[in-house]
Protein backbone atom coordinates (compact mmCIF):
# COMPACT_ATOMS: atom_id res chain seq x y z
CA UNK A 1 0.00 0.00 0.00
CA UNK A 2 2.82 2.40 0.85
CA UNK A 3 4.52 1.68 -2.47
CA UNK A 4 1.29 2.38 -4.37
CA UNK A 5 0.95 5.66 -2.46
CA UNK A 6 4.45 6.66 -3.57
CA UNK A 7 3.55 5.82 -7.16
CA UNK A 8 0.32 7.83 -6.91
CA UNK A 9 2.15 10.86 -5.49
CA UNK A 10 4.63 10.63 -8.35
CA UNK A 11 1.78 10.59 -10.89
CA UNK A 12 0.03 13.48 -9.14
CA UNK A 13 3.21 15.54 -9.29
CA UNK A 14 3.72 14.74 -12.97
CA UNK A 15 0.14 15.77 -13.72
CA UNK A 16 -0.10 18.99 -11.73
CA UNK A 17 3.38 20.41 -12.28
CA UNK A 18 3.86 20.02 -16.00
CA UNK A 19 4.06 23.15 -18.15
CA UNK A 20 1.05 21.97 -20.16
CA UNK A 21 -1.03 21.64 -17.00
CA UNK A 22 0.02 25.11 -15.86
CA UNK A 23 -1.04 26.67 -19.17
CA UNK A 24 -4.32 24.77 -19.04
CA UNK A 25 -5.10 25.93 -15.50
CA UNK A 26 -4.32 29.55 -16.34
CA UNK A 27 -6.61 29.26 -19.36
CA UNK A 28 -9.32 27.77 -17.14
CA UNK A 29 -9.01 30.73 -14.78
CA UNK A 30 -9.38 33.24 -17.62
CA UNK A 31 -12.29 31.45 -19.32
CA UNK A 32 -14.23 30.75 -16.12
CA UNK A 33 -13.68 34.31 -14.92
CA UNK A 34 -14.81 35.78 -18.23
CA UNK A 35 -17.87 33.50 -18.38
CA UNK A 36 -18.90 34.35 -14.82
CA UNK A 37 -18.30 38.08 -15.31
CA UNK A 38 -20.40 38.12 -18.48
CA UNK A 39 -23.18 35.97 -17.02
CA UNK A 40 -23.51 38.05 -13.84
CA UNK A 41 -23.56 41.29 -15.83
CA UNK A 42 -26.26 40.05 -18.20
CA UNK A 43 -28.31 38.50 -15.38
CA UNK A 44 -28.13 41.76 -13.44
CA UNK A 45 -29.20 43.94 -16.38
CA UNK A 46 -32.14 41.71 -17.22
CA UNK A 47 -33.19 41.56 -13.56
CA UNK A 48 -33.86 45.30 -13.52
CA UNK A 49 -37.14 44.73 -15.33
CA UNK A 50 -38.08 41.74 -13.15
CA UNK A 51 -37.58 43.09 -9.63
CA UNK A 52 -41.08 44.58 -9.54
CA UNK A 53 -42.68 42.11 -11.96
CA UNK A 54 -43.53 38.83 -10.23
CA UNK A 55 -44.55 37.08 -13.44
CA UNK A 56 -41.31 38.01 -15.23
CA UNK A 57 -39.25 37.22 -12.11
CA UNK A 58 -40.20 33.51 -12.33
CA UNK A 59 -37.86 33.09 -15.26
CA UNK A 60 -34.77 34.04 -13.26
CA UNK A 61 -32.88 31.03 -11.93
CA UNK A 62 -29.20 31.16 -10.92
CA UNK A 63 -28.12 27.85 -12.47
CA UNK A 64 -29.35 28.34 -16.06
CA UNK A 65 -28.82 32.09 -15.86
CA UNK A 66 -25.37 32.33 -14.22
CA UNK A 67 -23.70 29.02 -13.41
CA UNK A 68 -24.72 27.28 -16.63
CA UNK A 69 -22.83 29.78 -18.85
CA UNK A 70 -19.94 29.84 -16.37
CA UNK A 71 -19.41 26.09 -16.39
CA UNK A 72 -20.19 25.94 -20.09
CA UNK A 73 -16.70 27.23 -20.80
CA UNK A 74 -15.31 24.08 -19.22
CA UNK A 75 -17.02 22.03 -21.91
CA UNK A 76 -14.82 23.53 -24.63
CA UNK A 77 -11.71 23.49 -22.45
CA UNK A 78 -12.19 19.83 -21.55
CA UNK A 79 -12.98 18.85 -25.14
CA UNK A 80 -10.20 20.69 -26.98
CA UNK A 81 -7.39 21.28 -24.46
CA UNK A 82 -7.58 18.71 -21.65
CA UNK A 83 -6.33 15.85 -23.90
CA UNK A 84 -2.98 17.65 -24.29
CA UNK A 85 -2.56 17.56 -20.50
CA UNK A 86 -3.62 13.94 -20.01
CA UNK A 87 -2.06 12.23 -23.02
CA UNK A 88 1.47 13.08 -21.97
CA UNK A 89 1.01 10.97 -18.82
CA UNK A 90 1.19 7.89 -21.03
CA UNK A 91 2.98 9.19 -24.12
CA UNK A 92 6.06 10.27 -22.16
CA UNK A 93 6.21 6.85 -20.48
CA UNK A 94 6.09 5.18 -23.89
CA UNK A 95 8.63 7.53 -25.47
CA UNK A 96 11.09 7.14 -22.59
CA UNK A 97 10.34 3.41 -22.26
CA UNK A 98 9.72 3.75 -18.53
CA UNK A 99 6.76 1.36 -18.49
CA UNK A 100 9.11 -1.61 -18.56
CA UNK A 101 11.20 -0.06 -15.79
CA UNK A 102 8.16 0.48 -13.55
CA UNK A 103 6.95 -3.08 -14.12
CA UNK A 104 10.35 -4.37 -12.98
CA UNK A 105 9.72 -2.55 -9.71
CA UNK A 106 6.92 -3.89 -7.47
CA UNK A 107 4.23 -2.25 -9.71
CA UNK A 108 1.87 -3.95 -12.12
CA UNK A 109 0.26 -2.39 -15.19
CA UNK A 110 -2.95 -2.17 -13.18
CA UNK A 111 -1.18 -0.20 -10.44
CA UNK A 112 0.40 2.18 -12.93
CA UNK A 113 -2.86 2.86 -14.79
CA UNK A 114 -4.85 3.19 -11.55
CA UNK A 115 -2.37 5.75 -10.21
CA UNK A 116 -2.65 7.76 -13.44
CA UNK A 117 -6.45 7.67 -13.28
CA UNK A 118 -6.38 8.87 -9.66
CA UNK A 119 -4.02 11.70 -10.59
CA UNK A 120 -6.25 12.73 -13.50
CA UNK A 121 -9.36 12.61 -11.30
CA UNK A 122 -7.71 14.84 -8.68
CA UNK A 123 -6.63 17.23 -11.44
CA UNK A 124 -10.24 17.50 -12.61
CA UNK A 125 -11.37 18.11 -9.03
CA UNK A 126 -8.82 20.91 -8.77
CA UNK A 127 -10.14 22.45 -11.99
CA UNK A 128 -13.66 22.41 -10.53
CA UNK A 129 -12.35 23.86 -7.25
CA UNK A 130 -11.26 26.88 -9.30
CA UNK A 131 -14.96 27.58 -9.88
CA UNK A 132 -15.74 27.76 -6.15
CA UNK A 133 -14.87 31.50 -5.97
CA UNK A 134 -17.75 32.05 -8.42
CA UNK A 135 -20.16 30.49 -5.93
CA UNK A 136 -18.68 32.53 -3.06
CA UNK A 137 -18.81 35.79 -5.02
CA UNK A 138 -22.37 35.11 -6.14
CA UNK A 139 -23.32 34.66 -2.49
CA UNK A 140 -21.51 37.87 -1.54
CA UNK A 141 -23.52 39.70 -4.21
CA UNK A 142 -26.67 38.45 -2.50
CA UNK A 143 -27.50 35.75 -5.00
CA UNK A 144 -29.40 32.58 -4.21
CA UNK A 145 -27.60 29.22 -4.52
CA UNK A 146 -29.72 26.14 -5.41
CA UNK A 147 -27.29 23.60 -3.99
CA UNK A 148 -28.92 20.43 -5.33
CA UNK A 149 -29.11 21.67 -8.91
CA UNK A 150 -25.65 23.23 -8.75
CA UNK A 151 -24.09 20.05 -7.36
CA UNK A 152 -25.75 18.09 -10.17
CA UNK A 153 -24.29 20.48 -12.75
CA UNK A 154 -20.78 20.16 -11.28
CA UNK A 155 -21.12 16.37 -11.15
CA UNK A 156 -22.04 16.33 -14.82
CA UNK A 157 -18.91 18.22 -15.81
CA UNK A 158 -16.80 15.99 -13.59
CA UNK A 159 -18.19 12.93 -15.40
CA UNK A 160 -17.63 14.58 -18.76
CA UNK A 161 -14.07 15.42 -17.75
CA UNK A 162 -13.46 11.78 -16.84
CA UNK A 163 -14.86 10.81 -20.24
CA UNK A 164 -12.25 13.04 -21.90
CA UNK A 165 -9.56 11.52 -19.65
CA UNK A 166 -10.56 7.99 -20.63
CA UNK A 167 -10.58 8.85 -24.35
CA UNK A 168 -7.17 10.51 -23.98
CA UNK A 169 -5.72 7.44 -22.26
CA UNK A 170 -7.15 5.20 -24.96
CA UNK A 171 -5.67 7.36 -27.74
CA UNK A 172 -2.28 7.46 -26.01
CA UNK A 173 -2.29 3.67 -25.77
CA UNK A 174 -2.79 3.39 -29.54
CA UNK A 175 -0.18 5.88 -30.75
CA UNK A 176 3.45 6.38 -29.83
CA UNK A 177 3.35 10.04 -30.85
CA UNK A 178 1.58 12.41 -28.45
CA UNK A 179 0.61 14.64 -31.39
CA UNK A 180 -1.17 11.79 -33.17
CA UNK A 181 -2.82 10.69 -29.95
CA UNK A 182 -4.07 14.23 -29.28
CA UNK A 183 -5.56 14.56 -32.74
CA UNK A 184 -7.26 11.16 -32.50
CA UNK A 185 -8.69 11.88 -29.04
CA UNK A 186 -10.15 15.21 -30.17
CA UNK A 187 -11.59 13.43 -33.21
CA UNK A 188 -13.34 10.91 -30.95
CA UNK A 189 -14.60 13.64 -28.63
CA UNK A 190 -16.10 15.86 -31.33
CA UNK A 191 -17.76 12.88 -33.04
CA UNK A 192 -20.77 13.46 -30.80
CA UNK A 193 -20.91 17.07 -32.02
CA UNK A 194 -21.01 15.84 -35.62
CA UNK A 195 -23.78 13.37 -34.82
CA UNK A 196 -25.85 16.07 -33.10
CA UNK A 197 -25.31 18.38 -36.08
CA UNK A 198 -26.39 15.62 -38.46
CA UNK A 199 -29.51 15.00 -36.40
CA UNK A 200 -30.44 18.69 -36.30
CA UNK A 201 -29.90 19.02 -40.05
CA UNK A 202 -31.72 15.72 -40.72
CA UNK A 203 -28.77 14.52 -42.82
CA UNK A 204 -29.20 10.83 -42.11
CA UNK A 205 -31.77 8.63 -40.42
CA UNK A 206 -28.93 6.58 -38.92
CA UNK A 207 -27.45 9.67 -37.26
CA UNK A 208 -30.86 10.61 -35.89
CA UNK A 209 -31.34 7.16 -34.40
CA UNK A 210 -28.09 7.28 -32.39
CA UNK A 211 -28.16 11.00 -31.56
CA UNK A 212 -29.92 10.29 -28.26
CA UNK A 213 -26.83 8.41 -27.03
CA UNK A 214 -24.13 10.97 -27.70
CA UNK A 215 -22.04 12.35 -24.85
CA UNK A 216 -23.37 15.87 -25.38
CA UNK A 217 -26.97 14.65 -25.17
CA UNK A 218 -26.28 12.85 -21.90
CA UNK A 219 -24.56 15.92 -20.48
CA UNK A 220 -27.75 17.89 -21.20
CA UNK A 221 -29.53 15.99 -18.41
CA UNK A 222 -27.10 17.44 -15.86
CA UNK A 223 -27.18 20.90 -17.43
CA UNK A 224 -30.99 20.94 -17.38
CA UNK A 225 -31.19 19.89 -13.74
CA UNK A 226 -32.38 16.31 -14.28
CA UNK A 227 -30.83 13.56 -12.20
CA UNK A 228 -30.85 10.68 -14.67
CA UNK A 229 -29.78 7.15 -13.75
CA UNK A 230 -29.28 6.34 -17.44
CA UNK A 231 -27.06 9.38 -18.07
CA UNK A 232 -24.92 8.76 -14.98
CA UNK A 233 -24.43 5.07 -15.79
CA UNK A 234 -23.73 5.96 -19.41
CA UNK A 235 -20.69 8.02 -18.41
CA UNK A 236 -19.53 5.35 -15.96
CA UNK A 237 -19.74 2.61 -18.61
CA UNK A 238 -18.12 4.62 -21.39
CA UNK A 239 -15.24 5.68 -19.15
CA UNK A 240 -14.81 2.12 -17.90
CA UNK A 241 -14.64 0.58 -21.37
CA UNK A 242 -12.02 3.12 -22.52
CA UNK A 243 -9.92 2.52 -19.42
CA UNK A 244 -10.12 -1.25 -19.87
CA UNK A 245 -9.14 -0.95 -23.54
CA UNK A 246 -6.24 1.28 -22.51
CA UNK A 247 -5.05 -1.38 -20.08
CA UNK A 248 -5.27 -4.07 -22.78
CA UNK A 249 -3.37 -2.08 -25.39
CA UNK A 250 -0.65 -1.02 -22.96
CA UNK A 251 0.07 -4.59 -21.87
CA UNK A 252 2.82 -5.60 -24.27
CA UNK A 253 2.95 -9.05 -22.66
CA UNK A 254 -0.63 -9.99 -23.60
CA UNK A 255 -0.91 -12.44 -26.50
CA UNK A 256 -4.68 -12.73 -27.02
CA UNK A 257 -5.57 -9.02 -26.99
CA UNK A 258 -8.37 -9.25 -29.56
CA UNK A 259 -10.28 -11.80 -27.50
CA UNK A 260 -10.19 -9.49 -24.50
CA UNK A 261 -11.13 -6.51 -26.65
CA UNK A 262 -14.10 -8.37 -28.15
CA UNK A 263 -15.26 -9.50 -24.71
CA UNK A 264 -14.99 -5.93 -23.37
CA UNK A 265 -17.03 -4.50 -26.24
CA UNK A 266 -19.70 -7.21 -25.92
CA UNK A 267 -20.06 -6.66 -22.17
CA UNK A 268 -20.23 -2.91 -22.75
CA UNK A 269 -23.02 -3.23 -25.34
CA UNK A 270 -24.92 -5.61 -23.06
CA UNK A 271 -24.64 -3.17 -20.14
CA UNK A 272 -25.77 -0.30 -22.37
CA UNK A 273 -28.80 -2.32 -23.43
CA UNK A 274 -29.72 -2.87 -19.78
CA UNK A 275 -29.46 0.78 -18.74
CA UNK A 276 -31.36 1.88 -21.85
CA UNK A 277 -34.37 0.02 -20.48
CA UNK A 278 -34.16 1.63 -17.05
CA UNK A 279 -35.72 5.07 -16.87
CA UNK A 280 -35.26 6.85 -13.56
CA UNK A 281 -35.22 10.63 -13.84
CA UNK A 282 -35.71 13.17 -11.05
CA UNK A 283 -36.23 16.89 -11.53
CA UNK A 284 -33.73 18.57 -9.18
CA UNK A 285 -34.67 22.17 -10.03
CA UNK A 286 -36.33 24.38 -7.43
CA UNK A 287 -38.75 25.74 -10.02
CA UNK A 288 -39.58 22.23 -11.28
CA UNK A 289 -39.17 23.63 -14.77
CA UNK A 290 -38.76 20.11 -16.18
CA UNK A 291 -42.02 18.87 -14.66
CA UNK A 292 -45.76 19.33 -15.06
CA UNK A 293 -47.82 20.84 -12.21
CA UNK A 294 -48.47 18.30 -9.40
CA UNK A 295 -52.12 17.70 -10.28
CA UNK A 296 -51.31 17.04 -13.93
CA UNK A 297 -48.51 14.65 -12.97
CA UNK A 298 -50.77 12.63 -10.66
CA UNK A 299 -53.42 12.39 -13.35
CA UNK A 300 -50.91 11.31 -16.01
CA UNK A 301 -49.77 8.42 -13.82
CA UNK A 302 -53.33 7.04 -13.95
CA UNK A 303 -53.52 7.20 -17.73
CA UNK A 304 -53.54 3.69 -19.34
CA UNK A 305 -51.15 2.74 -22.14
CA UNK A 306 -50.63 5.90 -24.15
CA UNK A 307 -49.42 5.99 -27.74
CA UNK A 308 -48.51 9.09 -29.73
CA UNK A 309 -48.22 9.23 -33.53
CA UNK A 310 -46.27 12.27 -34.70
CA UNK A 311 -46.63 13.33 -38.32
CA UNK A 312 -43.55 15.52 -38.41
CA UNK A 313 -39.84 15.41 -39.23
CA UNK A 314 -37.48 15.18 -36.24
CA UNK A 315 -35.57 18.21 -37.49
CA UNK A 316 -38.73 20.34 -37.54
CA UNK A 317 -38.49 23.20 -35.03
CA UNK A 318 -42.08 22.56 -33.89
CA UNK A 319 -41.23 18.97 -33.02
CA UNK A 320 -38.08 20.05 -31.16
CA UNK A 321 -40.22 22.47 -29.15
CA UNK A 322 -42.79 19.70 -28.58
CA UNK A 323 -40.06 17.32 -27.44
CA UNK A 324 -38.50 19.87 -25.12
CA UNK A 325 -41.68 21.29 -23.57
CA UNK A 326 -43.86 18.16 -23.48
CA UNK A 327 -42.22 14.80 -24.22
CA UNK A 328 -39.28 15.27 -21.86
CA UNK A 329 -41.62 16.33 -19.05
CA UNK A 330 -43.91 13.41 -19.85
CA UNK A 331 -40.96 11.01 -19.61
CA UNK A 332 -40.34 12.08 -16.00
CA UNK A 333 -43.88 11.09 -15.08
CA UNK A 334 -44.71 8.26 -17.46
CA UNK A 335 -41.83 6.50 -19.19
CA UNK A 336 -43.83 3.80 -20.99
CA UNK A 337 -45.36 6.08 -23.63
CA UNK A 338 -44.84 4.86 -27.20
CA UNK A 339 -43.97 7.68 -29.59
CA UNK A 340 -43.96 6.83 -33.30
CA UNK A 341 -42.54 9.15 -35.95
CA UNK A 342 -44.68 8.58 -39.05
CA UNK A 343 -43.12 8.33 -42.51
CA UNK A 344 -44.07 7.93 -46.15
CA UNK A 345 -47.29 9.16 -47.75
CA UNK A 346 -49.09 9.33 -44.41
CA UNK A 347 -46.52 11.86 -43.21
CA UNK A 348 -46.97 14.06 -46.29
CA UNK A 349 -50.76 13.89 -46.10
CA UNK A 350 -51.09 14.70 -42.38
CA UNK A 351 -47.97 16.75 -41.75
CA UNK A 352 -48.04 18.56 -38.42
CA UNK A 353 -50.67 16.30 -36.85
CA UNK A 354 -50.40 14.72 -33.38
CA UNK A 355 -52.55 11.65 -32.73
CA UNK A 356 -53.04 10.36 -29.15
CA UNK A 357 -54.32 6.79 -28.65
CA UNK A 358 -55.62 5.12 -25.50
CA UNK A 359 -57.44 1.76 -25.44
CA UNK A 360 -58.38 1.90 -29.12
CA UNK A 361 -59.69 5.47 -28.93
CA UNK A 362 -57.83 8.36 -30.52
CA UNK A 363 -57.78 12.11 -30.52
CA UNK A 364 -56.10 14.50 -32.96
CA UNK A 365 -54.67 17.98 -32.81
CA UNK A 366 -52.25 20.13 -34.75
CA UNK A 367 -51.29 22.02 -31.62
CA UNK A 368 -48.26 21.22 -29.46
CA UNK A 369 -49.64 23.29 -26.59
CA UNK A 370 -50.40 21.61 -23.27
CA UNK A 371 -53.76 23.40 -23.19
CA UNK A 372 -54.78 21.42 -26.28
CA UNK A 373 -53.02 18.15 -25.42
CA UNK A 374 -54.20 17.44 -21.86
CA UNK A 375 -57.97 17.65 -22.56
CA UNK A 376 -57.51 15.05 -25.31
CA UNK A 377 -55.42 12.65 -23.19
CA UNK A 378 -57.58 12.90 -20.07
CA UNK A 379 -60.75 12.73 -22.14
CA UNK A 380 -59.61 9.52 -23.84
CA UNK A 381 -58.58 8.04 -20.49
CA UNK A 382 -61.73 9.18 -18.70
CA UNK A 383 -59.67 10.83 -15.97
CA UNK A 384 -60.54 13.90 -13.97
CA UNK A 385 -57.58 16.14 -13.22
CA UNK A 386 -58.97 17.67 -10.05
CA UNK A 387 -57.02 20.22 -8.06
CA UNK A 388 -53.32 20.93 -7.93
CA UNK A 389 -52.85 21.62 -11.62
CA UNK A 390 -51.77 25.18 -11.17
CA UNK A 391 -48.27 26.45 -11.72
CA UNK A 392 -45.77 26.12 -8.87
CA UNK A 393 -45.26 28.93 -6.37
CA UNK A 394 -41.69 29.50 -7.51
CA UNK A 395 -41.10 33.25 -7.42
CA UNK A 396 -37.70 33.40 -9.11
CA UNK A 397 -34.46 35.03 -8.00
CA UNK A 398 -33.77 38.22 -9.94
CA UNK A 399 -30.72 40.09 -8.68
CA UNK A 400 -29.35 43.48 -9.60
CA UNK A 401 -25.63 43.64 -8.84
CA UNK A 402 -24.43 47.19 -8.37
CA UNK A 403 -20.70 47.45 -8.92
CA UNK A 404 -18.39 44.91 -7.27
CA UNK A 405 -17.87 43.06 -10.56
CA UNK A 406 -14.22 44.06 -10.47
CA UNK A 407 -13.80 41.42 -7.74
CA UNK A 408 -14.30 38.77 -10.42
CA UNK A 409 -11.54 40.22 -12.58
CA UNK A 410 -9.08 40.51 -9.71
CA UNK A 411 -9.79 36.95 -8.60
CA UNK A 412 -9.64 35.19 -11.97
CA UNK A 413 -7.35 37.44 -13.99
CA UNK A 414 -4.77 38.13 -11.29
CA UNK A 415 -4.93 36.24 -7.97
CA UNK A 416 -5.54 32.68 -9.20
CA UNK A 417 -3.08 32.81 -12.15
CA UNK A 418 -0.38 34.41 -9.99
CA UNK A 419 -0.96 31.83 -7.25
CA UNK A 420 -0.55 28.95 -9.69
CA UNK A 421 2.56 30.48 -11.28
CA UNK A 422 4.08 30.94 -7.81
CA UNK A 423 3.31 27.33 -6.82
CA UNK A 424 4.83 26.08 -10.08
CA UNK A 425 7.98 28.20 -9.59
CA UNK A 426 8.44 27.03 -5.97
CA UNK A 427 8.07 23.40 -7.02
CA UNK A 428 10.67 23.76 -9.78
CA UNK A 429 13.12 25.51 -7.42
CA UNK A 430 12.79 22.68 -4.89
CA UNK A 431 13.41 20.08 -7.58
CA UNK A 432 16.47 21.95 -8.84
CA UNK A 433 17.92 22.17 -5.33
CA UNK A 434 17.28 18.45 -4.80
CA UNK A 435 19.15 17.56 -7.99
CA UNK A 436 22.06 19.89 -7.06
CA UNK A 437 22.48 18.08 -3.76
Amino acid sequence: MRQFLILSLKEIGDTFFSKTALLFLVLVSFIVGYGFFTAVGLYSRQSMAAVNNLLYARGFEPVPGVFGPTYGGLFLLFSLFLPFVIIQLISLEKEQNTFSILTQLPFSFKDILTAKIIASFLFLLFVLVLTVPCIILWRIYGGHIPYNELFLLISGYLLYGMFVVSVSFFSASLFDSSANASIFSIFLIITSWVIDFGKNMNISQALSSISGWTVTRMLKFFENGILSFTAAMYFVLVCSVFFVLTYIFLRFDLKSKWKLISLTVILFLFAMFIISNITLNIDMTESLRNSFPPGISRALKRVPDLEIDVYMEKADSRFEDYQRSFLKKLDLVKNDVKVRMMTGDALKKNYGLFVYKINGKSGKTYSNSENAIFPIIFGLGGISVGHGNKESNFSGYPLVVKGKLSMIRYTYYLLIPMGMLLAFAVKKIKLRRRFEK
